[in-house]
């Protein structure tokens, strides 16, 4: 594993490397495969730099079946909470046993082009701090990353992720505080589903394995599905969880606007996502999606906006902006047919 640099270079520029990844624990991660980061380097007490490579091919973020091709919303964000994870583990103090919620999380697409795969996986900068977050008492109880993005030196992205934290034992007592029991895991429910999962060609995916929604139903202007992620899909589900994560809340967020009218053509180039409560694994979850009407016509993007019910309580709302493919590119259907809720 490479190890972290906490200086810079001679020049006064921060040198980055992307010849290996850094050790797994900081960015929480099961499998080296998963993890992105191959640098990092501290530029200020709560400033940062990092590196990250981005796979040409990937089980789920590069399983789409839009054109052109880019890297995905999700992949970036993933980068992102990757860094800022490790940043606050060596330049805040965070233990190492500490469980990571994201309480929000957000991205703006600023340059798609920018995106576009080349012969060589891309080599991803990304500049950012961890600024704690502290309760009354001077208690540390999250942090807040916000991240640039550049690839060539071209800013591709902006994020922006607030996560709550729970420390060691304190996690399972707060679980079991609220659900007034213990919660199941991801390994113990290998092969469960509650209904049929949609198709995957109609929410852009080529890989079955990849639909994290069961069959929709419609309703006047909007369209609900059931979340039914596969627990055994190490891509989604890294290591072992008691809760459906943030990663699997967006991207349910996104079929779900695909089934809504947004074709699956279209390139998701904004996300805002709130998350209220945790996601339970053994009470249906049911999101719901809206076409809210584009501001313009052309290739303006068209907005989606999603909420997440579960046991008569809101789980969280993701709102997702769409830009049409170039070639597809026109007004988009504005309605139809045709929080804390995740840890990393």
């Amino acid at each position: 594993m490479a190890t972290p640099t906490d200086t810079a270079s001679l020049e006064g520029a921060p040198v980055l490397s992307f010849v290996r990844t850094i050790d797994r624990s900081l960015v929480h991660r099961a499998a080296v495969s998963e993890v992105l980061v191959t640098d990092l380097v501290r530029t200020g007490a709560e400033d940062f730099v990092a590196g990250a490579q981005l796979p040409h091919g990937h089980a789920y973020f590069s399983d789409h079946a839009r054109t052109p091709v880019t890297y995905d919303f999700l992949l970036l964000l993933e980068a992102a909470r990757q860094a800022g994870t490790a940043a606050s583990h060596r330049q805040l103090g965070i233990p190492g046993d500490t469980t990571f919620l994201v309480n929000s999380w957000s991205i703006r697409i600023e340059d798609v082009q920018g995106l576009t795969p080349g012969d060589r996986p891309a080599e991803l900068e990304l500049a950012g701090a961890v600024t704690p977050v502290t309760a009354r008492n001077g208690r540390l109880r999250g942090v807040s990353s916000s991240v640039t993005l550049r690839i060539a030196d071209r800013v591709v992205a902006r994020t922006r992720i607030d996560v709550g934290m729970a420390k060691g034992s304190d996690y399972g007592r707060l679980r079991f505080l609220q659900r007034k029991s213990t919660p199941p895991l991801t390994s113990e429910l290998h092969g469960v589903l509650r209904s049929r999962p949609v198709d995957a060609d109609r929410v852009g995916r080529r890989n079955p394995a990849n639909v994290v929604l069961g069959e929709p139903t419609h309703h006047g202007d909007t369209v609900s599905a059931q979340v039914e992620p596969q627990f055994d899909n190490r891509s989604l589900f890294d290591h072992t969880y008691d809760h459906i994560p943030a990663v699997v809340l967006t991207e349910a967020a996104r079929q779900l606007a695909h089934l809504a009218g947004v074709p699956t053509s279209a390139t998701v180039t904004g996300c805002a996502a709130d998350f209220t409560r945790f996601a339970e694994l053994d009470i249906p979850l049911v999101a719901t999606a809206r076409l809210a009407p584009a501001s313009h016509t052309g290739v303006s993007p068209v907005r989606c906006v999603v909420d997440f019910q579960q046991d008569g309580s809101e789980a969280g709302r993701i709102t997702l902006d769409f830009t049409p493919a170039p070639s597809t590119a026109g007004p988009v259907p504005t309605s139809g047919r045709a929080h804390q809720a995740g840890a990393e």
